[in-house]
């Protein structure tokens, strides 16, 4: 950072944009927008931010921050339960999708809207969804189930099933039910 760099305003830059991308998409949202909601000058977001493409991976990194450690937390103290941590696992995206603020996992609407795989963003967003695959793929392999490919699948379409199921109907019953359909399938395994 410069000398004259403010981690305040920095944030602000920051927290300006990321409600923006995640109430109208990436695409949606233009510097000038951004400018002008957080009430800094065009040179002052470029101190911190070079483009866009820094912002939306700043925007993509700060939401990783917080979600690997929630994450984390729903599952403490089930490391010897695998079942009862994938239900946990469940729960977790359940309570995230069924949230009346929630529009989306950034993630997902990153690489939906830009599918954009070869630049940092479209790499970080993918790797976050795989480290979320990656949990349910270990936790399951941990049950010593007959197909534990086939089970991490299934239970891998049904959290995917919730993500995409949010803008549509509703989603308290989506999220339960998704918490249901974990349950079923790691009592018929």
């Amino acid at each position: 950072m410069t000398p004259f760099a403010d981690p305040a305003t920095r944030d602000r830059i920051l927290d300006t944009a990321g409600r923006l991308f995640y109430a109208r998409g990436i695409r949606g949202v233009g510097l000038a927008e951004i400018i002008a909601a957080a009430g800094c000058g065009k040179n002052v977001l470029y101190r911190y931010f070079p483009g866009k493409d820094e912002l939306v991976r700043a925007y993509l990194e700060r939401f990783a921050e917080r979600l690997g450690p929630e994450m984390d937390a729903a599952v403490a103290g089930l490391e010897r339960a695998p079942a009862a941590a994938l239900v946990a696992v469940a729960r977790h995206v359940a309570d995230q999708v069924a949230a009346p603020d929630f529009r989306g996992c950034p993630f997902r609407n990153y690489l939906r809207e830009m599918r954009d795989l070869s630049g940092s963003s479209g790499r970080l967003a993918l790797a976050e969804v795989r480290r979320l695959r990656d949990r349910v793929d270990a936790l399951v392999a941990e049950l010593g189930t007959d197909d534990p490919e086939v089970l991490a699948e299934r239970i891998w379409l049904v959290l995917e099933g919730a993500y995409a199921s949010a803008p549509y109907g509703d989603r308290e019953k989506a999220a339960s039910t998704a918490v249901g359909l974990v349950q079923d399938l790691l009592t018929a395994a």
